[in-house]
């Protein structure tokens, strides 16, 4: 059986519009770790996408195909037409491309974020997540696996690809799991402290708002507490609607020690930077074994093609421009929270220490209330993937082990458990 991609959909709609799951092959369990200790970010990130994989699939047995090249919309002589359409009682909608070949699936995301799109222009509010988006195709050329992971891992979309197979002269749609190296390069690329840049917006006192304690053996204020994890709680949802993967708290100096700041309330927008890595760092990075060469090569590649100093430039140009609008967006909401009547102005100052250094001062990581930690983007899948690893491996919380709380939702915001398993972020002996 060798069908072409309009032979592919007719017989998938006539013949599977109500059990297209039938064909469905593949499908296994998340991957797991049973080493000592706490597992690897790479295997974290694996079992996170794995998972939503799996309920993508679990979903298709309640798959009904709708139509087939279902029209969206004219533009002249052309037409814009999705190969298959679908509702799932567990997932809702359901959108189904069909690539056969190398060269037409390359395209294939950016047809399917399209057809999202469109559906969320026609019903105001709907966002992307809440439609799942299926890819038939051979899934044999980088570009399309890239697009894969990069919408299903780091946008965290409801993405499932499936490779059209025959044998015997049957059709069976095999599940794409990413190789495991993707996670590598995720984890060893972006989640190291070289790869961060750390917004600080230090402000005054807010007399009856935002106030100090009077010495070192008292707590913060309740209203203090409240109204600055408010506002890191804002800069967080700030951070997270423009794509930032972040940490975001309230810091504010002890007692004594904030009467002699004149700005002893800081917040700390901690934002995973992608062009922090400079050409020097790609090439030491090939000078050590790992799975991961052949992505450095590729980004030397792109690099070497530009004159020395036109490079130079560049990297510091993209990533000056990254800096800018992370502090922008990080302002802005701060900015938004500080507005007041009758109008008054909040002295206030930004800088963008060094988090390594953040970490280990003693008078910023350690005299010092740290409020409620907010997380965004991969961060947050990271540290809740952990929180359900702690309470799935099989003690029993009732004994409190390594001071854990009774139930994981004490564990979600508070400063301390966040921090002891975010601080050796990036931590490691040799470049992978």
């Amino acid at each position: 059986m060798n069908l072409s991609e309009n032979q592919l959909r007719d017989y998938l709609f006539c013949n599977y519009r109500n059990s297209i799951a039938e064909l469905i092959q593949g499908r296994r369990e998340p991957v797991g770790w049973s080493g000592e200790g706490f597992p690897p970010i790479r295997v974290l990130l694996q079992n996170i996408l794995e998972r939503r994989i799996n309920s993508i699939i679990d979903s298709m047995s309640s798959l009904s195909l709708l139509a087939k090249e279902l029209r969206l919309e004219r533009s002249s002589d052309t037409t814009t037409r999705i190969d298959l359409f679908g509702h799932s009682e567990e997932s809702g909608m359901v959108i189904i491309e069909l690539k056969k070949s190398r060269q037409t699936e390359r395209q294939s995301f950016t047809e399917l974020l399209g057809y999202a799109n469109h559906f969320c222009t026609l019903f105001p509010g709907l966002s992307e997540n809440a439609i799942s988006s299926v890819l038939i195709a051979p899934m044999e050329t980088r570009t399309v696996k890239d697009a894969y992971v990069q919408e299903a891992l780091v946008n965290n979309k409801r993405s499932l690809a499936l490779i059209p197979q025959f044998a015997n002269g049957q059709l069976r749609l095999v599940v794409f799991y990413p190789d495991p190296s993707y996670y590598r390069w995720y984890e060893d690329a972006i989640l190291d402290d070289p790869s961060t840049l750390t917004v600080a917006i230090a402000f005054q006192e807010i007399n009856g708002w935002i106030s100090s304690s009077q010495n070192s053996s008292e707590d913060i204020p309740h209203y203090s507490r409240r109204n600055l994890n408010l506002i890191s709680n804002t800069i967080s949802q700030g951070l997270e609607a423009a794509g930032f993967h972040s940490i975001v708290y309230a810091s504010q100096k002890w007692g004594e020690i904030a009467q002699v700041f004149p700005f002893p309330n800081v917040i700390y927008a901690v934002v995973i930077n992608p062009f922090a890595r400079p050409m020097e760092d790609i090439e030491d990075r090939l000078r050590h074994r790992g799975t991961n060469q052949g992505r450095a090569l590729e980004i030397q590649a792109l690099l070497k093609q530009f004159e020395e100093v036109e490079r130079d430039i560049w990297i510091e140009s993209v990533e000056s421009c990254f800096h800018d609008f992370a502090i922008e967006t990080a302002l802005e909401s701060f900015k938004t929270c500080l507005r007041s009547c009758p109008s008054e102005k909040v002295d206030h100052e930004i800088s963008t220490p060094n988090w390594n250094g953040i970490k280990t001062s003693m008078i910023d990581a350690v005299l010092v209330h740290n409020l409620e930690v907010h997380l965004s983007g991969l961060l947050q899948r990271i540290y809740l993937a952990y929180m359900s690893y702690v309470y799935d491996s099989g003690f029993d919380p009732i004994y409190y082990q390594d001071d854990l709380p009774r139930y994981s939702f004490s564990m979600v915001k508070d400063f301390m458990p966040v921090w002891e398993i975010l601080k050796g972020l990036g931590s490691r002996d040799a470049p992978v």
